[in-house]
């Protein structure tokens, strides 16, 4: 059983990361390995700028964390039908073509420590492929003949643009809401992940009731997930988190860390904060200094914390809507793995 860090450090142990991570996901290894290669054989394409961008895209693999819950739930439930990895690969391909999206919108260079698609290829041939994953996907929803199924993913994948948009809106913004920014969580990983585990109790054919629970676990986790992301954008470094230092803060992007300076820091360093966020754009000086005071006060320490609280809501959905057995046991470990993480 994997133990869970209680404490509220965000210092990096990737080892430690790696490790929990591969013991959450062993139950569903093989699944996963099938479904690499199907990532690449359901997307075949007749250009050959799609075929580099997508080969470029896949080159390095990434968690298959929202795949990886779909599976975990799917077994579960006891449902291995003919439309598992299919929608397996849907759960990625979601996730996939947003990220190509988003990276065009940020103007992103690195994704995953490498250059991101648009950077190479330009932003319009990167917002194509984008096009191309989500048709494939929605072809693979449609073959399932579960109408539930296209709706749920149809519905992800509006408010994951609903969610973009709504940041694009306070981009630079200091007065955000709370209640604001975690609508615009719930857009950038929560609903995709509620949909992955909805769709496993879909095909299943669960209980209403336990569809609602298992769509409402994926979405809480998927907050925890985004906080912690969004911690680990002051606290981390590019060589394990993947992408660069500060990225959200030089594009704009007022996340939790920052947000809950409002309650802590003086008057004065919150005027400090007015002035740099009123001229639209942050140089690497007013990072340092943004990044300073976030470290002082300790603020990603406390979204941590909301985090966990997020995840205990989670598990409790599990735990009060399934029988405790050793799938429902693999489910849990795999939600305490990504809260203990540091990339």
């Amino acid at each position: 059983m994997i133990q869970v860090n209680t404490s509220s450090s965000l210092e990096l142990n990737t080892k430690e990361d790696a490790l929990l991570l591969s013991q959450a996901l062993m139950p569903v290894f093989e699944d996963l390995q099938q479904l690499k290669p199907l990532l690449k054989k359901y997307l075949a394409v007749k250009t050959e700028s799609g075929r580099k961008i997508l080969q470029h895209v896949f080159a390095s693999e990434g968690k298959l964390v929202r795949p990886a819950m779909f599976l975990l739930v799917s077994r579960m439930l006891a449902y291995r039908g003919k439309h598992l990895m299919p929608i397996a690969a849907v759960c990625e391909y979601v996730h996939t073509a947003s990220l190509l999206h988003d990276d065009v919108v940020d103007n992103s260079k690195l994704r995953r420590n490498k250059p991101t698609s648009n950077s190479i290829w330009g932003d319009e041939s990167a917002v194509l492929v984008g096009d191309l994953i989500y048709s494939t996907a929605s072809e693979l929803m449609a073959q399932t003949g579960y109408l539930e199924i296209v709706t749920v993913f149809a519905s992800s994948i509006k408010k994951m643009s609903e969610g973009e948009l709504l940041q694009l809106e306070h981009l630079f913004s200091l007065d955000i809401t709370q209640d604001t920014y975690f609508a615009i969580l719930g857009g950038k990983t929560a609903v995709l992940m509620g949909a992955a585990c909805r769709a496993a109790g879909i095909l299943a054919e669960a209980s209403d009731e336990q569809k609602q629970a298992l769509e409402g676990f994926g979405y809480s986790l998927g907050i925890a997930f985004q906080l912690i992301d969004d911690a680990l954008d002051y606290q981390s470094e590019q060589s394990v988190f993947g992408k660069e230092i500060y990225a959200d803060l030089g594009e704009g992007k007022v996340t939790l860390p920052l947000i809950l300076l409002q309650d802590c820091a003086k008057p004065s360093e919150l005027g400090s904060l007015e002035q740099i966020f009123a001229k639209d754009r942050i140089n690497s000086s007013d990072m340092q200094y943004v990044a300073s005071l976030v470290k002082q006060y300790k603020t990603p320490e406390r979204v941590l914390e909301i985090a966990r609280d997020y995840t205990q809501r989670a598990l409790s959905l599990l735990i009060d809507h399934f029988p405790a057995n050793d799938d429902r046991n693999h489910l849990e470990n795999l939600a305490k793995s990504l809260v203990h993480r540091s990339h």
